[in-house]
């Protein structure tokens, strides 16, 4: 179980880091981010400007948490709960039949089912991570399953990143594309 502890919180660190990192790159992108908030909580319409700042800085307080050995439960809860708020979000544009743009990561990609799908499995990893983490001690095992552990939660952190990237490169081709 210390293994998947350690694979989930790899992969949550990193994944939180790069939405931060992928918010806060250009003055554009944060400010693409800011809109996108209006567009994906109605109820935040008017408050974007405070808004926004407190999502990033729940987000990198979620990645900090999951590094400090005292405050994993609380990185992994955090986690959780930042992830439904998200799958939610991004649930409602879907079921408003909006066209809003995912700024997840900092693209400007039009938000779809698997955004959602991937918001939830990150809500699950959250929680194996602290259902684990309650049933066991600190982690222990190792070096190599710790490292192998590890270098899992990167992979996975890098296909959920390039999650878009790759629903291009293997999706139907639009019609546009097809004449460039």
């Amino acid at each position: 179980m210390n293994y998947v502890i350690v694979s989930s919180q790899v992969l949550l660190v990193l994944v939180f880091l790069c939405s931060v990192t992928g918010k806060l790159r250009s003055p554009t992108a944060y400010r693409a981010f800011r809109l996108s908030v209006a567009q994906l909580a109605p109820p935040l319409r008017r408050r974007t400007k405070a808004a926004a700042p407190l999502v990033i800085a729940a987000e990198a307080a979620v990645a900090v948490a999951l590094v400090v050995p005292a405050s994993v439960a609380v990185g992994f809860a955090g986690a959780a709960c930042l992830l439904v708020g998200f799958a939610l979000a991004l649930a409602g544009v879907l079921r408003r039949e909006e066209h809003a743009a995912c700024h997840c990561f900092g693209g400007s990609e039009p938000v779809a089912p698997r955004h959602v799908v991937r918001n939830v499995l990150l809500v699950c990893v959250a929680l194996t991570g602290l259902v684990g983490r309650s049933l066991t001690e600190a982690a222990a095992g190792s070096s190599a399953g710790l490292l192998l552990a590890a270098g899992v939660g990167v992979l996975l952190a890098l296909f959920t990143v390039v999650l878009d990237d790759l629903a291009h490169l293997f999706g139907p081709v639009d019609a546009e594309e097809a004449r460039a």
